[in-house]
């Protein structure tokens, strides 16, 4: 199965990045190349956290770049390169776990958390440092699908609840709720493993 190694976090020139991109709305595979290269394994941690199975999560990555390919001829320059690609690859992400049926959402009407001391109190907690991106990615797979969504598109791709509760046919008072326990589920794992060590 092919590794995907994560690039660099240096910043490449943007010149460099519009000179791949106007190659491949040109159709030059070698423009095409650079920008898989240059982002696969980041598009494909994106995915992760949506979609643990890493076969399931490498076929997304693949559907997601020959949308990424077909579609680069409307990428008008304004805005992050990166961050459309990965618009386009979340999509992906839930578009899979939808037509897999894994995506079904607690009500709203179950009992709300408090997600503000919540926050207020992980920042207090120093302990976490001490969790690496293992544990964490660990968490993140154990939560179930509806969760795993909703605190992805808000805690990482910073979505608000309304634009959330539109993306996945749900109401916003929904994916609140989902977020709220899906914050508490990650926590309580984390602390047991911190627990363990």
């Amino acid at each position: 199965m092919e590794r995907f190694v994560i690039s660099p976090s240096t910043p490449l020139d943007s010149e460099v990045i519009r000179s791949w991109v106007i190659a491949a709305q040109a159709g030059e595979s070698e423009g095409q190349r650079q920008i898989y290269e240059r982002y696969a394994g980041k598009m494909l941690l994106a995915i992760r956290r949506y979609i643990p199975g890493e076969q399931e999560a490498l076929d997304v990555l693949q559907d997601g770049f020959l949308k990424v390919f077909g579609n680069i001829g409307g990428y008008t320059f304004k805005g992050s390169f990166e961050g459309w690609v990965r618009r386009i690859m979340v999509n992906m992400a839930i578009d899979s776990l939808r037509a897999s049926r894994q995506l079904q959402f607690v009500g709203e009407n179950e009992a709300m958390l408090d997600v503000l001391s919540e926050r207020v109190e992980e920042e207090n907690e120093p302990e976490w440092a001490g969790l690496g991106q293992r544990d964490i990615l660990e968490a993140m797979e154990r939560l179930t699908p509806m969760y795993r969504a909703v605190f992805n598109l808000y805690a990482i791709e910073g979505y608000g609840h309304r634009d959330i509760a539109m993306q996945l046919g749900i109401s916003e008072g929904t994916s609140k709720s989902n977020y709220a326990k899906a914050r508490r589920n990650l926590r309580d794992f984390l602390r047991q493993k911190l627990r363990e060590k």
